[in-house]
């Protein structure tokens, strides 16, 4: 993705130090997007509370969810598409760890075995669009024997409405990171983007996708909403939706 692409603040940046977008999961993305993640608190307590049997965490990540799941002693697999990210979490993990890393793709899955959680945290869902959101939530339905973990964030409808942007600025070691989060109600996207310094721009675009319209399409593909949890109001507010099959 080029400079002229890029929606907001973002896309002048990168046209002002003629940077080259790369993606934000990407080789050398993946460090910075760790750096500001990894030391999320939100979802472990939750995560830990609902763990059964052996866990399946999809879009895993460098580990922010895995490793707390490791340590308290859970079988788990962990699946991303990232194998630079994998790489990390593969460094974190705690000695005689029970985890078997899988680099694959969450909506084309085959694991042969069924699961007492399955874990698809950090609103990691708006990755995917309608069509690839059914076929991952197939893939879990064959693989669940329990309980399915889903979050997504609720933002304000002004955010909605109109192109609007919002910036946190992240002191990291020796570099400045900036956050830029790009909405863009009219075509149903947010872009996020983070600038190291003026040296380097990592994107990525995600669907805007409401905890309604996701528990519909849950309940669509044969999951029964069990509990639904949503934080304090704000402008955008994490919303996580605890499922089983309707079949059970």
């Amino acid at each position: 993705m080029n400079g002229n692409m890029i929606p907001g603040t973002a896309g002048q940046i990168a046209a002002l130090f003629g940077l080259q977008a790369e993606p934000l999961y990407g080789k050398e993305g993946a460090s910075v997007y760790d750096a500001l993640a990894r030391h999320d608190p939100s979802e472990i307590r939750d995560v830990l509370r609902l763990a059964r049997g052996p866990v399946l965490e999809l879009a895993c990540g460098s580990g922010r969810l895995t490793v707390p799941l490791a340590a308290r002693g859970h079988e788990v697999v962990a699946l991303d598409n990232s194998a630079e990210l994998l790489g990390m979490l593969a460094d974190r993990l705690p000695a005689g760890a029970d985890v078997q890393l899988v680099e694959g793709d969450m909506t084309a899955f085959e694991l042969g075995r069924a699961f007492g959680l399955v874990v698809l945290g950090t609103s990691s869902v708006c990755l995917l669009d309608a069509s690839q959101r059914a076929d991952l939530f197939a893939c879990v339905r064959r693989h669940l024997d329990g309980l399915f973990y889903v979050s997504v964030v609720d933002f304000a409808e002004p955010l909605l409405l109109r192109q609007a942007e919002r910036s946190t600025v992240v002191v990291h070691e020796q570099s400045v990171i900036t956050l830029l989060q790009h909405f863009d109600g009219r075509r149903g996207v947010r872009t996020t983007s983070l600038v190291q310094g003026h040296n380097a721009l990592y994107t990525s675009e995600v669907h805007l996708v409401s905890s309604a319209q996701l528990a519909e399409e849950l309940v669509a593909a044969g999951f029964r909403i069990l509990e639904r949890r949503r934080g304090p109001d704000s402008e955008q507010v994490q919303v996580q939706l605890i499922c089983g099959r309707d079949d059970d």
